[in-house]
């Protein structure tokens, strides 16, 4: 029987590689649309940021930022200096885009990242009031509470792209796709 909690074992999905792999597979038109009004700190730190920011560059100059490209410009831009990190990188990206979903998922994974964003975000704001509210002078803990203009901007993003789900997906848009 299948397990519904974990229908494909212990692998988790991960929104942000999934819409890199679906970036991976766009032309640079299709992708400079997914990628419009994102920003770098969207994406996690580390790996998934390094091939987020490379995407993000790739595509500005219009070039569709499939997995050579990436890991022609990661080369280009020093970021491969050891033949273990160009190795690392490169299995990574290809990794990444042999498991990507179609194109057409972009919007949907796009949405995903920005909620993961968010959600990380409201987290890491949360534990520094924590903190504040041990530490801090009681005067500075109302303005603790404010969250920051970037929580702020990504939760408008974020608000955005859901009434877009909102507005472009209902029961009559699927009724009149299949009288179509």
């Amino acid at each position: 029987m299948t397990n519904l909690e974990k229908p494909y074992g212990e692998t988790e999905f991960d929104p942000v590689r999934a819409f890199l792999g679906c970036l991976m597979a766009c032309s640079a038109e299709r992708a400079r649309e997914l990628l419009a009004g994102m920003r770098p700190s969207d994406a996690d730190p580390g790996v998934r940021g390094v091939v987020f920011d490379l995407a993000v560059r790739v595509t500005g100059a219009g070039v569709s930022p499939d997995p050579q490209v990436l890991v022609a410009e990661a080369r280009r831009r020093g970021l491969l200096a050891t033949r273990d990190q160009a190795h690392g990188l490169a299995m990574w990206v290809f990794e990444t885009y042999q498991r990507a979903p179609w194109p057409e998922a972009g919007w949907v994974l796009r949405t995903h990242v920005l909620e993961t964003a968010y959600r990380r975000a409201v987290a890491e704001h949360a534990q520094r009031l924590a903190q504040a509210a041990e530490t801090a002078a009681t005067e500075q803990l109302p303005a603790l509470l404010e969250p920051s203009d970037e929580l702020v901007d990504l939760g408008q993003r974020l608000a955005t792209d859901l009434a877009r789900w909102q507005r472009d997906i209902g029961p009559d848009v699927i009724e009149h796709r299949r009288a179509a």
